[in-house]
């Protein structure tokens, strides 16, 4: 998975894609580490092949909640991958450290890249309108209710960041909301989702590929975030970064039950990410049980 070239993506072994970026994170890697891993992973959104996939796409052989699955993942990506870049700009100015600022810029160039991916998949998969414009329009017009109050929680914290910049509490406000939730969380589920829905045909290679090489791009980007919010608890800014995800999380979570055409316990999904992210950053575990027991079905059985 670190080192495959873009032709080998869409083979690779389901199960190294899904594990992938809980791999990373384990590691605790450093910024410079995280960059230099960004060095061997290059990839080129205009050498996608995605001409085949458009036509299976229309396929009435293909099954109808395959083609929905589909057509809501892309349009939920063109979403997010452009807000994502949009995001990153004062999260990049607001940085507090240099060799997170070296590290942010790369993410910014994962999300322009990203961003042509989708748009590219919007308009020769979906059919959508080539301006990015029109599309996004398109694109929230197929999203939920959960997205746009998500995205007006996304826009307040990025637009406090760009006020203020020096305010350290504000920023990892922001990486929280961005690099945990967003990230590490909703694309994250998304993507592995789609992997693990195509990964014993032999069909919609060029998304598959897509996906696969933005899957690992995350993986770096969620383990930045993770390093980032770590050193804010232990620099005593947990309440802050507490703050932001009472107000993300049960917005994240109806998200995940706001999907048509998706035969995935999306919740469950989130869930266990959630605890492994929280647990990783050292949030206090009163805290996780307070923030996430009250949404797990599973707990909820068990204590009742």
């Amino acid at each position: 998975m670190d080192d495959a070239q873009l032709s080998e993506l869409p083979h690779l072994p389901a199960e190294d894609v899904l594990r992938h970026a809980d791999l990373v994170a384990a590691r605790k890697p450093e910024p410079i580490q995280l960059y230099r891993r960004w060095e061997r992973q290059q990839w080129s959104a205009e050498d996608l092949s995605l001409g085949r996939d458009h036509a299976m796409l229309h396929d009435e052989r293909v099954p109808a909640g395959m083609r929905a699955m589909l057509s809501n993942a892309i349009a939920t990506f063109i979403i997010g991958e452009y807000t994502g870049l949009d995001m990153l700009g004062p999260i990049l100015t607001g940085s507090p450290d240099e060799q997170y600022s070296v590290f942010l810029g790369t993410q910014i160039a994962d999300e322009t890249r990203h961003t042509r991916a989708v748009f590219r998949m919007g308009a020769e998969v979906l059919g959508l309108e080539e301006n990015p414009r029109t599309m996004l329009a398109q694109a929230w017009n197929l999203s939920t209710p959960a997205h746009t109050e998500l995205a007006l929680l996304e826009g307040r914290i990025v637009r406090e960041v760009h006020e203020r910049p020096m305010d350290y509490g504000q920023w990892l406000q922001a990486v929280s909301l961005f690099h945990l939730i967003t990230e590490g969380v909703l694309a994250l589920v998304g993507q592995r989702v789609l992997v693990h829905a195509l990964r014993d045909i032999n069909l919609f290679d060029g998304i598959k590929t897509a996906f696969v090489a933005m899957c690992r791009d995350e993986s770096r980007h969620i383990g930045f975030g993770l390093h980032a919010l770590r050193t804010g608890v232990q620099e005593g800014y947990a309440e802050q970064i507490y703050g932001v995800l009472e107000e993300a999380v049960p917005l994240a979570l109806r998200l995940d039950n706001e999907f048509d055409g998706i035969a995935v316990d999306f919740r469950a999904m989130s869930i266990d990410i959630l605890r492994r992210h929280l647990g990783a950053i050292g949030a206090d575990p009163a805290f996780v049980s307070h923030l996430l027991d009250r949404h797990d079905s599973r707990t909820a059985l068990h204590t009742a």
